[in-house]
């Protein structure tokens, strides 16, 4: 089964085509895998206008909303199909860091991601959500617990059916809606994988589009991460990061494997086992 790549964008044809279709482009993800999704139709004809014809198949009116987007990302593939989401500002992707990957190409990390998926039981993957290679040199290549999957670039094997995946607290205004995923994938399905070598470059604070601006955000940040703990108590923690910005910092908690998969430049794993054991939470 071949995996698609769905890029969902709001009011930023340019920056769609310059940067997330461009990277793909440049990594050689052939055209014919890739869809694009917009909230209404004078947004079609902007993008249809400024987009590349040669770095998309498709161009898709879909909804208004991050959440209600991915949902109807969902919904328009079929049961099982192998599913990409990038944001629409993905300006790097690098595989160096990883010994498993450093000599493939985005392609092959993406098919053997899913392959993943299906070994470990899980049904989402996604990557370490920081770009500076510092602090992905010493992780394990890929881990099974719980681990936060960042929502700017990660896959899923679809099951839109689902409802006890589906979002609730974040359907509003889409603030951590990849952290409530990432609770409901790993409470469903008793894992979650993460590449924790594989890095991605995005400004997840623009100025437009998107979610919107850093200080906008505030207030929604904060409410939806009481939210979420009043929600899922046993699953983390809220922390104020000296930017104002509120988190909802997932536990470390086993996967029902309860195993990381190790690699020889893994120098914290037993650390991390200590971590594990006295469930404590921290930047995962």
């Amino acid at each position: 089964m071949s995996f698609v790549v769905c890029i969902p964008s709001y009011k930023r044809s340019q920056l769609c085509n310059d940067q997330t279709l461009t990277t793909l482009n440049k990594h050689k993800i052939d055209a014919k895998f890739i869809y694009v999704f917009v909230a209404n139709k004078s947004e079609y004809d902007d993008y249809k206008k400024v987009l590349n014809p040669d770095f998309y198949n498709k161009l898709i009116l879909g909804k208004k909303g991050l959440v209600q987007q991915r949902d109807y990302i969902s919904n328009y593939f079929k049961n099982g199909k192998q599913i990409v989401f990038f944001d629409d500002d993905v300006k790097k992707i690098d595989l160096t860091l990883s010994p498993r990957f450093k000599k493939s190409n985005l392609h092959m990390f993406f098919k053997n991601a899913f392959e993943d998926c299906v070994k470990y039981k899980s049904f989402i993957w996604g990557v370490y959500p920081v770009y500076n290679p510092y602090f992905r040199k010493d992780k394990a290549e890929l881990s099974t617990s719980l681990k936060y999957i960042v929502g700017a670039f990660y896959g899923i094997i679809n099951r839109p059916k689902l409802s006890s995946i589906k979002l609730i607290i974040t359907r509003k205004n889409g603030q951590k809606e990849d952290v409530e995923r990432t609770i409901k994938y790993f409470k469903n399905d008793g894992t979650v994988l993460r590449y924790n070598k594989v890095g991605f470059e995005t400004k997840y604070y623009g100025k437009d589009g998107g979610l919107g601006t850093f200080e906008a955000r505030l207030k929604p940040m904060k409410e939806a991460s009481e939210k979420l703990k009043k929600k899922y108590p046993e699953y983390g923690e809220i922390k104020v990061k000296k930017t104002g910005m509120t988190e909802f910092r997932l536990k470390v908690l086993p996967s029902k494997i309860n195993s990381d998969v190790k690699t020889k430049s893994n120098k914290k794993t037993k650390k991390n086992k200590k971590i594990n054991k006295k469930n404590k939470t921290y930047k995962n």
